[in-house]
This record gives structure tokens, C-alpha cells and sequence, in this order.
């Protein structure tokens, strides 16, 4: 690594983090190895060094300690980046091979034509520029893993297009369905029977009174069936944290449920509980199914 590609390199870095990177011992040492990294993990993509280097300086978060912001970058990830935006040839069949590839194991529960046009859209949303900016994919910095974030977009174009064009099942309908899986229980078949429609009007309300991150954590880890893990890469928090969001978000959604159903329905507390007990049992399918916003 040269000193002219040092300096060029802090030229492009953020202005307040370029006295840390220069007194950084060993900075050409650690450039060089991001270098080599890079071209040890695509030694079919071309590269070139010094546009390279300035990608990277230009991601670079303004603060931080200045070893540590190199030492996390993952060199392999920002440089299939860099050279996709580029339109190299061979980084951009690395892209689809090793990444947009994965996009039926994020979305299990869908069918293979929707995932075949789902990852069409994610390719042009990822690597189209839009009205003169740069495309989506050269935002991406190399503090985590390229995949993870890949997921996070494509997660969300779904949810973008779940809401532009509602499923098969219209929201208003799918109360129904549910309800005939409440008349196991004969007691429930005759509180549905007589409140089918006070039932449909109660759930519908529910969820339209959770606030819009509620929905959208119970309809990714209770329709699409992410995990923890993968909800917690969408949103950036910790495993943790999402967790407790989810949990909460359902208590919420079933108080609102007893709320609304109290007020139309009349029932006596313990037949209140039975119903939500059932309800409970079957959130799954029941969000499956209603969740079609």
C-alpha cells in the first residue's frame, strides 16, 4: 500500500474521523489488508485498489474509535458491493448466487412464483439508481453482514407490496374462517353463531388500534414465521428487545380483543375467558389469516 493511496484514502474519509485514522499505527498495514481480503474472497472480480479504498473512506461513520471502525468493516461484503454498483459482470452473479439466492429461506411460507417475483423486485431495488441517487445496495457500510442486510430490504419491499395488493383472502372475510375453528367447543358455537358478525367487527378493531410496529412484528414472526433472529436483523435491536416487543404486541392485541368484545358482546367474564383462551390457542392461524393488509 502506497502513501499516495493512504492520503487518498483520508481524503475521502469523514472530515472528524481523519486525525484518529492518521495517527493510527500501522494504517497503510490494515489498508492493504482489507485489500487482500477483499481479493482473496472474489479473485474473479476485477479490482481496483485505490476506488476501492475511497468506497470505503466514504462509508466510514463520522465517530468511533478508528481501529475498531476498520477492524469490524468486512472486506469481503463491501467490495461485492462496490463492484456491483460498478456493474461489474462477476460480482453481480456473486450477488445473486450467494445472496439474493436465500431470499426462499427468509420467506419459507410463500409459494415459488411469489419469492421468483419478489427477488426481480429486490434486484432492481437494490441495484437501479432512483431519480439520480446512487442505488440502494452502494448505502450499505460493511459493519455486518451483507446477507443479514439484504434480508432486512427484502422483508421490507414484501411488506410494501402486502400492503399495495391485499391477498386472495380479504380482511373482512377472514373472521369467518376463524370462527369455524372456535366450534369444536359447543358452548363457542352458540356464543359464535349468535355474535359471528360482533366477533368479526371486535378482531378487525383490535388490530387496527395496535400501533403500525406491532403489526408489522406479529405479521413477520406470525405469518412469514421468522425467528427471533431474523425479525431482530429487520429492525436492528437485539434479539432480546424484539422479543419483548412481540410478546407485548400480542398482550396488547388480545386486551384490545376482550376490550372490543366486551363492549359489543355482553358475556360474562368466564365466558370472555373461554373465547380468548381459544383465541389465544390459535393466534397463529388467526393472524395468518386477518393479517392480509
Amino acid at each position: 500500500m502506497t502513501s499516495e493511496q493512504t492520503e487518498s484514502f483520508l481524503s475521502r474519509a469523514p472530515h472528524a474521523l481523519v486525525p484518529a485514522l492518521r495517527a493510527l499505527p500501522g494504517l497503510e498495514e490494515t489498508l492493504a489488508r482489507l485489500v487482500r481480503e477483499a481479493r482473496e474472497a472474489w479473485p474473479e472480480v476485477r479490482m481496483d485498489e485505490g476506488a476501492f479504498l475511497a468506497h470505503v473512506a466514504e462509508r466510514l461513520p463520522p465517530t468511533g474509535e478508528a481501529r475498531e471502525v476498520l477492524a469490524s468493516l468486512r472486506a469481503e461484503d463491501v467490495f461485492l458491493v462496490f463492484a456491483c454498483v460498478r456493474g461489474e459482470a462477476r460480482a453481480l452473479e456473486a450477488l445473486d448466487a450467494h445472496v439474493l439466492s436465500q431470499l426462499g429461506t427468509w420467506l419459507p411460507r410463500e409459494p415459488p412464483a411469489l419469492v421468483d417475483e419478489l427477488r426481480q423486485l429486490l434486484r432492481q431495488r437494490l441495484l437501479v439508481p432512483v431519480e439520480g441517487a446512487p442505488p440502494k445496495l452502494a448505502s450499505y457500510s460493511g459493519r455486518g453482514p451483507l446477507g443479514q442486510w439484504v434480508r432486512a430490504v427484502a422483508l421490507r419491499l414484501h411488506i410494501d407490496r402486502q400492503r399495495a395488493a391485499p391477498r386472495e383472502l380479504p380482511l373482512e372475510e377472514a373472521p369467518v374462517a376463524l370462527a369455524e375453528r372456535l366450534g369444536a367447543d359447543p358452548e363457542l358455537a352458540f356464543i359464535r353463531e349468535r355474535h359471528q358478525e360482533d366477533f368479526r367487527v371486535a378482531f378487525r378493531a383490535a388490530l387496527g388500534r395496535l400501533e403500525a410496529r406491532e403489526r408489522n412484528l406479529l405479521r413477520l414472526h406470525h405469518v412469514h414465521g421468522l425467528s427471533m433472529d431474523a425479525v431482530s436483523a429487520t429492525y436492528q435491536a437485539p434479539r432480546s428487545t424484539v422479543a419483548r416487543w412481540i410478546a407485548r404486541a400480542r398482550d396488547r392485541l388480545l386486551a384490545l380483543t376482550r376490550e372490543e368484545l366486551t363492549a359489543r358482546l355482553g358475556l360474562s367474564p368466564d365466558e370472555l375467558d373461554s373465547l380468548l383462551r381459544l383465541v389465544r390457542s390459535q393466534l397463529d392461524v388467526s393472524l395468518r389469516q386477518l393479517m392480509a393488509d
